[in-house]
């Protein structure tokens, strides 16, 4: 069973109130314990709430939380955490508001996380105590009736009570009542209630059309949809439920499209229920259209495929590609004819059971005979089988189909296909799931569709929703984030990296936090740790890049390379600093080993290198060239610069042959800036020669230490003057 909780606090209205801040709890749980089914779509009803609140429900991400697969501690410790932010955020905001959202297995004590429970008493009384003016619930759930029956509440219609900014209180509700099931679709791909909650939050609740979504327009859309939606499914009727403790005055705002990014406006003349696709086929709203009124539905920018059936039999559809901050509007005119599928209740059993399931090619199986593919302990292939679920073990020469999940041991010759994988899977070609994955796979080539916990080993791996856990091949991909390792030549990943990158080719396209080792490193946004190698690329860094060549945005630590490239850099230290908010400086001075010295200084405003060059008359004219180090501090009109630079003494007549003096000299000055572009320093040097050859050096200061031939220590003083 399950119990999708969701608080969801109200909008600012446009009033003059005080500042109101909107935090929010978003969880997803698929796995119930080991005699329920494993749900497949609690993660990403989770996701998909998360995502509307983000853009429609007036949650920033740094108060947008989400956990996945939480046990019961894991959710009392956020709770902990929101309780602090909500805390800390109590003197800059006038208001303070919480979402909290579960979506996963429930029965009528609580919320059910595996094998253990989290009870509705200690979930209501932890979320009544949060420090904000207004907590409001949606349950999502078989049995989540219960949640609103816990303490003694009284149910109450939301739609007499009109609140606004000034509301206090509590809201719960639920997507079943405490006896009924409740049901996710294979079509929707989500749960029958969150996805009419989330497409009413975007705009097809609105009806009043003014572009806001209001509690008792979001609860009434979802009521009606859900209802009519399971009337007729073997599971029965689904009817939402609440318990509603809120008062004060005006109107309570959930969602405000006018907000969006981008809006897909159904016209005024269009009738019929629309369905709104994305690129890949996702059901992203779904509404019934009547005409003599536009609808504004919030969407995020991309491509979409509208269809809308009129009831009648006829079904059209068009294409829609929305830029950032667009509108586009969907008329009848636009629709081309096109040509004219079963829901499971969440924690129902829709599969007939078989025991053991032999197969010499399916249908020509045990199984074949029964009126769908069965869930079964023990499937043997002969050659190819198909099994609806497996809980237990799979063996095949050749392959193997299952059209649900996959829970324990599988092998197959070739290929091995299921939609989602709990347990260890090996195959000599393929193996791939439509949905999430916990385990390990090890074939040549492994596809996840959904997200991978676990290790995938071998020579291509794909995963299109992020990885917790390692992958190991030539080619790595994951199209989410990657919590873990990815080892290979080639590892990309298109969402956040959190953990290890190793290979010649590393690609991050969102946030790095961790460590990327390859001749070319590339994470275009954040980088929290370490990029090494030949080339790295990175955007705003908090750590090191290693390697030749070093390009950031703003670096908080050290670029060390030959060149390094950056917008800002704390310590940027190589033979060339491109620092565009850094300094260039150049410098003149003189000491007792060179009469003249002229240096050019790259880098950040404290950390910088250096190339100098020199003059030395004594003992025969010779010409310093060295590279350094230097450490810039201000204090006021003055400062300290700390300097060291190491190079050799030239004979200009055999220059770059005869290098057998070498030098080190650090310095230690006191400078006053007169102007920004001019400045005088002087302070102690010290300055250590050696001769390879063991040479007398003496010639080449007026004084100095000797404690071994060929070395000459040498202490002095240093003045010059600096532009910039």
């Amino acid at each position: 069973m399950i119990l999708s909780a969701l608080l969801i606090a109200q909008l600012v209205t446009g009033q003059s109130e005080p500042a109101v801040r909107r935090f929010a709890l978003v969880v997803g749980a698929n796995d119930g314990g080991r005699e329920r089914v494993t749900l497949r779509y609690a993660a990403s009803d989770a996701k998909s709430v998360a995502s509307v609140l983000a853009q429609l429900g007036g949650v920033a991400p740094r108060d947008l939380m989400a956990i996945e697969e939480p046990k019961p501690a894991d959710i009392g410790r956020a709770i902990d955490e929101l309780s602090r932010r909500l805390t800390a955020a109590r003197d800059s905001a006038g208001r303070l508001e919480v979402i909290f959202y579960y979506s996963g297995h429930s029965d009528e004590n609580g919320l059910l996380l595996g094998q253990e429970r989290y009870p509705y008493d200690e979930l209501r009384r932890r979320l009544e105590q949060l420090p904000a003016e207004v907590r409001l619930a949606i349950v999502d759930a078989c049995a989540s009736g219960a949640l609103t029956r816990s303490k003694g509440g009284v149910s109450r219609p939301p739609f007499l009570v009109d609140a606004s900014n000034q509301l206090k209180g509590h809201a719960f509700l639920t997507s079943a009542s405490i006896d009924e099931a409740a049901q996710e679709s294979e079509r929707l791909k989500a749960s029958v209630f969150t996805h009419a909650l989330v497409s009413g939050l975007r705009g097809a609740a609105d009806t009043s059309r003014d572009g806001r979504v209001t509690l008792a327009e979001a609860y009434q859309f979802a009521f009606n949809e859900t209802l009519a939606r399971t009337a007729s499914t073997r599971s029965g009727p689904q009817r939402p439920a609440f318990d509603i403790q809120l008062v004060g005055t005006g109107e309570m705002v959930l969602t405000d499209v006018r907000v969006a990014t981008s809006q897909l406006e159904l016209d005024s003349g269009l009738s019929g229920r629309v369905f709104v696709l994305n690129a890949t086929g996702g059901l992203v709203v779904e509404v019934a259209k009547s005409a003599g009124a536009p609808l504004q539905l919030g969407v995020e920018p991309g491509s979409y495929r509208v269809l809308v059936d009129d009831g009648k039999g006829g079904l059209g559809q068009t294409t829609i590609a929305l830029a950032e901050k667009q509108t586009a509007t969907v008329t009848s005119s636009q629709l081309a004819p096109t040509v004219k599928e079963a829901l499971v209740a969440r924690g129902d059993e829709p599969r007939p059971y078989l025991p053991v399931d032999v197969a010499f090619a399916y249908p020509l199986s045990i199984g074949g005979a029964l009126t769908a593919p069965p869930k079964t302990n023990f499937s043997l292939g002969i050659l190819w089988a198909r099994e609806g679920e497996i809980a237990g073990a799979a063996l095949s020469s050749i392959g193997t189909w299952v059209d649900g999940p996959t829970r324990g041991v599988a092998a197959a010759g070739v290929a091995y296909r299921t939609g989602g994988f709990d347990g260890v899977g090996a195959a000599g070609a393929a193996i791939i799931s439509t949905d999430d994955v916990r385990g390990v796979l090890l074939a040549p080539a492994t596809i996840v569709a959904g997200s991978m916990k676990g290790v995938q080993a071998g020579a291509f791996h794909l995963v299109s929703n992020g990885v917790v856990g390692g992958q190991v091949s030539a080619v790595n991909i994951t199209a989410g984030g990657l919590l873990g390792a990815q080892l290979g030549a080639v590892n990309v990943v298109t969402g956040n990296t959190m953990g290890i990158q190793a290979g010649a080719l590393n690609i991050t396209t969102s946030e790095l936090r961790g460590f990327q080792g390859s001749a070319l490193n590339v994470a275009s946004g954040l980088v929290t740790g370490a990029q090494v190698g030949v080339l790295n690329i990175g955007g705003d860094v908090t750590g090191a890049q290693i390697g030749v060549l070093n390009i950031a945005s703003t670096v908080k630590g050290t670029q060390i390379g030959v060149l390094n490239i950056a917008k800002e850099s704390d310590a940027p230290i190589g033979l060339l600093n491109v620092i565009t908010k850094g300094q260039f400086r150049a410098a003149v001075w003189a000491n007792e080993t060179q009469v003249v010295n002229i240096a050019a200084k790259l880098g950040s405003r404290n950390v910088y290198s250096q190339l100098t060059i020199g003059l030395n008359p004594r003992d025969g004219t010779r010409v310093f060239g060295g590279l350094g180090l230097g450490l810039h501090l201000d204090f006021g009109k003055f400062y300290g610069q700390l300097e060291a630079d190491a190079g050799n003494l030239y004979v200009p007549s055999a220059i770059f042959r005869n290098t057998d003096v070498f030098l080190v000299n650090e310095r230690l000055t006191v400078g006053y800036q007169f102007t920004d572009a001019f400045s005088v320093f002087a302070g102690p040097s010290f300055t250590q020669m050696v001769s390879f050859s063991q040479a007398d050096i003496r010639a080449l200061s007026p004084w100095g230490y000797d404690p071994r031939q060929g070395v000459r220590l040498v202490p002095g003083f240093v003045i010059g003057a600096q532009l910039f």
